[in-house]
Formats: C-alpha cells, structure tokens, sequence
C-alpha cells in the first residue's frame, strides 16, 4: 500500500440505491447513528429532453490539508503513505473537534463518547487486497480506487473535480 490512491468517482453511474451507505455501516460494525458514506440527492433536471435525478455519493475527502488533522489536540488523526486520513482510535480521546472543524461535514461522533466515524477507505480490506466495501458493492460500478498516476486516463477527458483522494467525474456536471 505504497503508492497513493484516487477514489474515483463516476457521478453518471449513480442512481441513488444506497447500497454504499449500507455496505459501509456493516463493515465498519455501524448500526443506526453515524455513517462515514452518505448519497445525497441534488434535485431533477432536464437534459435533452428527459428528466433525470442527480446523486453525489459523499464520504471523507481524505484532504490534502486535512482541517480535522490539523485540529486535533491529541495527535490522533494522521496521513498514512498512501495518502488516506486516518483515526488512531487508541489516541483519540472522543473531544469532537475535529468533527466541528471538518468542512465537507462527513465526519460524526457516534454519540458514545469514542472516536468518530469517518470513512478509512477501508484500510484493512485494501491490505489485504480487497476493494474499499463501498466500491466492492456498488451495483452501478461508481466507485473505483485507483493509483493516482491512472486517474487522467480514467477519467477519459470527462469533467472531473478532486478534492485530496476522492474524484468525482461526469460528462453531464
């Protein structure tokens, strides 16, 4: 896990099932409460004609200048090689600043007192050369993770916006 992975983001491919969000909750042992992966729904529009609905599946950023990083007075968030942001749970003291100064608001505290839920790009499952969950379960194919040195090829000329480790994509935007 050396080199630095893009989450691609393919927003054409995304009809709103919410199977991400679900995956994401029962890997990370989620139930009701927070959830590092959310579909958010931007309205209808027309579009040669014909009607279609916008979703933007949301989930950590995994910033170049992580707010959250920089907030922590415990030390407990940190960049790992391959550029993904991660929560040191035995560090984290459960405070919520963080949570506060995150500007995409993906971040939550699971209401506990412990660290918050936060997307981790499934670390573990990447490890042991698995998919992210939310990728692996994805019915449209939305999410792929790639080595940053393929996203341009990837993305084929389309419209792209990226923010840290996360790219979203679209012919349509």
């Amino acid at each position: 896990m050396n080199s630095r992975v893009v989450m691609a983001i393919d927003l054409d491919r995304c009809w709103g099932c919410r199977t991400c969000e679900v995956a994401c909750k029962q890997e990370l042992g989620l139930g009701v409460g927070p959830s590092p992966m959310k579909v958010l729904e931007t309205g209808t529009r027309m579009i040669d004609g014909v009607l279609h609905r916008d979703f933007i599946p949301t989930l950590c950023q995994h910033c170049d200048q992580p707010a959250c990083l920089t907030a922590c007075p415990v030390e407990a968030i940190v960049r790992e090689e391959d550029g993904t942001i991660q929560i040191r749970q035995e560090v984290c003291n459960g405070c919520g600043i963080c949570v506060k100064a995150c500007p995409f608001g993906v971040m939550e505290e699971d209401g506990e007192g412990g660290a918050p839920a936060k997307c981790t790009l499934c670390r573990e499952r990447r490890e042991g050369g698995a998919p992210p969950s939310c990728a692996q379960h994805c019915i449209g194919r939305v999410m792929t993770l790639i080595d940053e040195d393929l996203f341009e090829v990837w993305r084929r000329g389309r419209y792209a916006w990226k923010t840290g480790r996360i790219a979203y994509v679209s012919d349509k935007w």
